[in-house]
């Protein structure tokens, strides 16, 4: 189970700078160059057992200046930066708005791969899907499968941070054998 955890906002001249809210591992960083808005996806933090979703502030808007740690579990500190940003113009403000994967930002309920891979909405070529619009959804229930090199790995629907116990199906964001990214955007919920 994850919480979400709001990065910590301080000005430097005209730009912003995001820290850490917590000690623990980082992971999942942005790159240089992305976007990012208030309530978006800003990486996954680990600390003591825990995973936190880590989120931008209110008022955090800009592009990504810095690089991501070289580490895939960069250690960090309470205060450690971990993102500098620079001021949007009003054509990459209407970008960060647009994005597809800026359904969260939107207040949508998202649903994120936990890891890369091919994601598949049913068991078998022949079967029905696990999931339909509209279908209800609850803790432990199955919603799909990831398959790494030849491996397949059932998603399990947990609440937990943003996502309630019980949710609704709205649409599936990635194609039944579609890619997925690690943290990318799987399926729109809505509160059931």
């Amino acid at each position: 189970m994850s919480q979400v955890l709001e990065l910590l906002l301080e000005r430097a001249g005209e730009r912003l700078v995001l820290k850490s809210p917590e000690v623990g591992l980082f992971t999942r960083a942005l790159p240089a160059g992305a976007l990012l808005a208030p309530r978006a996806s800003a990486g996954v933090l680990h600390s003591l057992g825990r995973r936190f979703d880590l989120v931008a502030p209110a008022g955090a808007s800009g592009r990504v200046v810095n690089p991501p740690p070289e580490r895939v579990l960069a250690p960090v500190g309470y205060g450690t930066v971990l993102y500098e940003l620079a001021p949007l113009d009003s054509a990459a403000l209407g970008a960060v708005h647009a994005a597809p994967d800026s359904a969260a930002s939107s207040g949508a309920l998202v649903f994120r791969a936990p890891y890369s891979g091919r994601f598949w909405q049913r068991p078998t070529p022949n079967d029905p899907p696990f999931l339909r619009a509209g279908d209800a959804l609850a803790d432990g229930q199955t919603i799909g499968l990831i398959e790494v090199m030849k491996t397949f790995t059932h998603l399990v629907y947990r609440s937990g941070g943003e996502l309630p116990p019980r949710a609704k199906l709205a649409r599936f964001l990635v194609d039944d054998g579609g890619e997925v990214k690690d943290g990318g955007a799987l399926l729109e919920l809505e509160r059931g």
